[in-house]
This record gives C-alpha cells, sequence and structure tokens, in this order.
C-alpha cells in the first residue's frame, strides 16, 4: 500500500512539475503551421512562434518567460523591413527615428531600462545548410539531392525554430535570449525576393527589461 502510494505520488509531482512547464513556455499560437506568405505575412503569429521556442529554454533554466510588447513587434519590423530592402544583416539603420535600437525603442514607446536585439537571415524555402536541385516542375520547386524530396517552404513555426536554434548556436545571441534582466522580447522579418533560392528572410528579434 505504502509503495502504490510512493507511486502515486511521484506520478502526481511529475505530472504537476509538466504542467507547470508548459505554463510557463506556453503554446504555439494558432496558424504556426501555415506556410509564410512573403507578400502579406502573418508577423504577429511569427513573433509568438519565436516567443514560444525562446521561452522552452528560458523555462527550463527557471528564467522568467519572456511577454509580448507591441512597440518591440513595431521596432523588429522596421528594422527588419530594413534590412530586406538595402540586403544587408545591420545594427545600424538610415530611417529617421529608427537609426539605432536606443532609437528604435524610443520611436516605438517601448518603456524599459534596458534593451537588446538579435538578427538573422534565413531562406523563404526550408534549405537548411543541405545541397538541392533544382526541379522542372517550374520556378521555386526545389528538391533534396541526397533523397529527391521536394524542399518545402517555411511555416511561420519552423523558421522561429531554425533562427532561435541558430541564435543559441551564438554565445553573443544566447546572452540575450536567457538575460533575466529582460522580461519582453518581440520578433519580425522582412522579405527580399531572389530568383536563385526565391528569396531571403531578414529577422529582428527585440528584447526590453
Amino acid at each position: 500500500m505504502k509503495h502504490a502510494l510512493r507511486t502515486l505520488l511521484t506520478v502526481v509531482l511529475l505530472f504537476s512539475a509538466n504542467a507547470a512547464f508548459a505554463a510557463c513556455e506556453g503554446r504555439l499560437p494558432a496558424g504556426a503551421e501555415r506556410a509564410i506568405n512573403p507578400n502579406n505575412p502573418d508577423l504577429k503569429t511569427f513573433s509568438a512562434a519565436v516567443r514560444y521556442y525562446a521561452n522552452i529554454d528560458r523555462c527550463k533554466r527557471g528564467l522568467t518567460p519572456f511577454a509580448a510588447d507591441a512597440g518591440l513587434l513595431n521596432a523588429a519590423t522596421v528594422h527588419s523591413t530594413y534590412m530586406a530592402r538595402v540586403q544587408n544583416l545591420t545594427h545600424k539603420s538610415n530611417v529617421r527615428g529608427y537609426r539605432n535600437l536606443k532609437e528604435r525603442m524610443r520611436s516605438s514607446n517601448v518603456s524599459m531600462r534596458t534593451a537588446g536585439e538579435n538578427i538573422g537571415q534565413n531562406f523563404l524555402y526550408v534549405l537548411g545548410g543541405k545541397s538541392i536541385s533544382l526541379a522542372t516542375r517550374g520556378p521555386c520547386q526545389f528538391t533534396y539531392a541526397d533523397t529527391g524530396a521536394a524542399v518545402p517552404q517555411h511555416s511561420y513555426g519552423s523558421l522561429a525554430a531554425e533562427l532561435v536554434r541558430a541564435w543559441m548556436d551564438s554565445p553573443s545571441h544566447r546572452e540575450n535570449l536567457r538575460n533575466s534582466r529582460f522580461n519582453r522580447m518581440e520578433a519580425s522579418f522582412g522579405f527580399r525576393a531572389d530568383d536563385s533560392t526565391c528569396g531571403f528572410i531578414y529577422a529582428s528579434q527585440n528584447f526590453a527589461g
């Protein structure tokens, strides 16, 4: 009887811990599995997906999960759009009022004591550093060279997961993601069409605390 009670207690504790962790990290937003429409992107869904994957790591470490902030989303969107337009990964900008992170925070009415920024680049399609072949069926229809399988277009969730993974692999970017002083985060991206790859994604991730 005592053994059964101990087993039951262990199960309850594990369930409670898992439930608490799930409540901490949240859930992938509805629509995260939709393919990205580069001409009319759902940037709120993308940002919520980035926040979800970032919060998985934070919750495992006992850090406060990131919350949303409309001002941060605006700052990230303006800067990502700029990077896509000039085809350059940079923390600087020539957009009036948004030339650097401090200006972007102020112009976006972000209330904060400290702020940070990660930027990154990816493709519209899930190329993932693999060798690809051009299919003959039409434009933007690639196949993986090793398997012959069709290369899919990124969904909001798959792009978010890949970007967070890349940022986590970089010490300086990871430092922002695990900074205990930051409690809010948003991410956005700009799109740049390209004939050879069918499009680049320029992403910006903004933090505040």
